[in-house]
Order: structure tokens, then sequence, then C-alpha cells
């Protein structure tokens, strides 16, 4: 722990299947020009709603811009220039993570509040301060800190449910992982009250999957709005993006991310499975090298009732692949802030032992 002075700020949030109506109660007090940034679908989903929302406010649109399909530095400057954005006194960020990531930078740039519209269960990108950059060619390029998060959250489910399922099942893997890296990651420190909040909001990352997540797929498949998705949302968007918010960035991975980090380097990973997908199986690996072998039957069960992955062959690799991977991601920054080394033959060894756990 240290005595730094640090600052943490909380977004509103606000989510059912009317969720847009709260609009005219929360937006209205920070100016009365909007411009709307988004993804193509996600402004063809919500616009109309949007459009109601606003009415007898004193509310009204600049523009509806699209984000430019990545969330690069680049775009952020073309869409600054834009006369819609000069003229907003704030942002409505529409969509997936890279919309909403884009739109997120612009308002930091500009120094102007911005809301989030979220059309997927997919991410926190919706709730959180930092934002996830990339080059224009979709390559990774770094992440943008901020302690601004968005001013308030509105999550429709009616819009989200209707999105493919293949968003809300990947989206389950990746907030499981905040769990249970935020906690081995902060194992054994004494805790900052910023730190030690998070690390204990995170637990509300993993339980409503694990207890809702199955039915909240089906529900998603069938786009019917039920408490088990809106639970599920909440997980994804909210509890993790706390976590984000919440603890310093050497807690939010471990094993899982650094291992799917040095994954992405085969094609077949990029070109046929998704982030949280890919990190899911990392979350197996994780705890079978912790030994955490009664969350490792929980987990794995979940898995298995979802279509998560639990081996190698799900995500389409050889374990002769896999060897000379696992160097380097012992080597991972991820991995900077452990309660112990992480080893090249330690993973190995786990992912052995969750191949063999798989034949049981």
């Amino acid at each position: 722990m240290n005595d730094s002075k640090y600052t943490v700020v909380f977004p509103g949030y606000t989510i059912g299947k009317d969720a847009y109506e709260v609009v005219k109660q929360v937006c209205p007090r920070y100016g009365k020009k909007v411009v709307v940034i988004g993804g193509k679908k996600a402004i063809a989903k919500a616009e109309d709603k949007l459009i109601e929302a606003v009415e007898g406010v004193g509310l009204e649109f600049t523009g509806f811009l699209l984000y430019g399909g990545e969330a690069s530095y680049e775009n952020v400057h073309k869409l600054s220039r834009d006369q819609a954005v000069e003229e907003a006194d704030m942002i409505f960020a529409v969509g997936g993570g890279k919309a909403i990531d884009t739109a997120k930078v612009l308002a930091h740039t500009l120094n102007i509040p911005f809301f989030t519209f979220p059309t997927v269960a997919s991410n926190c990108a919706a709730f959180t301060s930092l934002a996830v950059m990339y080059y224009p060619d979709g390559r990774h390029k770094e992440i943008s800190f901020s302690n601004i998060p968005p001013v308030h959250v509105f999550m429709c489910t009616r819009i989200a449910v209707e999105a493919p399922k293949s968003f809300l099942w990947a989206g389950m893997g990746d907030t499981i992982a905040k769990y249970y890296e935020a906690n081995i990651s902060a194992r054994g420190d004494s805790l900052k009250h910023s730190d030690g909040l998070g690390v204990a909001i995170s637990t509300m990352c993993a339980a409503p999957i694990l207890q809702y997540g199955a039915q909240a797929l089906l529900d998603n498949e069938n786009k019917l709005t039920s408490a088990s998705f809106e639970e599920v949302m909440l997980a994804i968007v909210v509890s993790t993006g706390m976590v984000s918010n919440f603890v310093q960035q050497d807690f939010n991975g471990h094993i899982a991310h650094a291992l799917f980090c040095e994954l992405t380097t085969l094609p077949q990973i990029e070109a046929k499975h998704l982030h949280g997908e890919v990190v899911m199986y990392g979350v197996l690996v994780l705890l079978m090298c912790d030994q955490q072998l009664d969350d490792l039957k929980r987990v794995y069960e979940f898995c298995k009732s979802v279509g998560l992955p639990t081996k190698l062959a799900d995500i389409d690799i050889k374990l002769e692949e896999l060897v000379p991977i696992l160097e380097s991601t012992a080597k991972s920054a991820e991995l900077i802030h452990s309660p112990y080394p992480v080893s090249k033959k330690m993973l190995q060894d786990a992912v052995q032992a969750l191949e063999d756990y798989n034949k049981k």
C-alpha cells in the first residue's frame, strides 16, 4: 500500500426493457446538444428509441455518426473534426466495446461528458474509464487510461437480447475470469481500500454467471428478456466494469489473459474463436495450475453445460503447437503481479492435467 492520492468515479446505471426512458431524468443537466456515435447495426437498433427518449426535455441531436469500424486514435481524430461533434455538449456512445471505447476516448479528448448505451452483453467497456485501443489494421496498440467513466450507463435488455448469443456466451467466459484473476493477483497483498473493494466486488462477476448463465443463454437464443438474462448482463457490464475501475491494472489479469494474448499468435485463434471463449479455457488452466480443484470442477461443469471450451481441441490447438507458446506466456506482463512465479513447466503440467481431466 501507499498513501498517494487517488480518485474513483462511479457511473450511474439503468437496466431494463425500457431503460432509455431514464435519459430524460439524467442527461438534460449536462447540456442540450447530443452527438450519437456507434456502430451501424447498433445505431439502427437504438436510433428510434433514442429519439423518443429525448422528446420534450430540450435535448437535440447534432448527428448520428459511425465510429469508423476500429477503436483507433485515427478514428477519434477524424470524429473530433466533424461538425456534429464540435457542436455537441455530450456524447451518446452506442454499440459494442470498440464503438464505445472510440467515443469514450473522444469524450476524454474533448473533455465533455459521455453516456453509454451497450447493445450487446459481451464486455464491460460501457462501464469503465479505460479504453482498449487498436491500430487501424486491427492490431492491439495500447490501453488508454483515464479515471473518468461514463456519467450513466443505459442497458436496454430489449435490444441486448436480440444480439447473437455468441456475444453473451463469450462475455460470460471473460467475466468469470475477472473474479479468478483479480483474486489470485491480489492474494497475500495488503490492499488499499479501492483494490480491496474491487476484489470483493469481483465475486459478483462469477457467481451470477455460474448460477444464471445457462438459462440466460437459452433466453438470449429465444430473444426473451428475463431475470436470468438481466443478472448475467449486469455481471458482464457492471460488476466487471466496477472491478476494472477500482483495482490497479496489475490485478486485472493473470494466467487466463496471459495465455490468451500469446495464443493470438496462432492464426486459428483469431480466425475462429472469440476473446472470452479462449480466456475461459485459460481460466481452467489457471484453476488447475493453482490447484483450486473444487472451483475447477464447478467451472468445468458450467463450461460443459453451455459449450465453452474445456480442452485444447475445443479451440483447435494441438499440444505441440502450444508448448512453445507457454514460454512467452510465463514471461507475460499479465503475470507481473502474482503470489508466486509462474513457469513454463507449471503451465505445461496444468495444460496436460486439464487434458487428462477431460478424459475422466
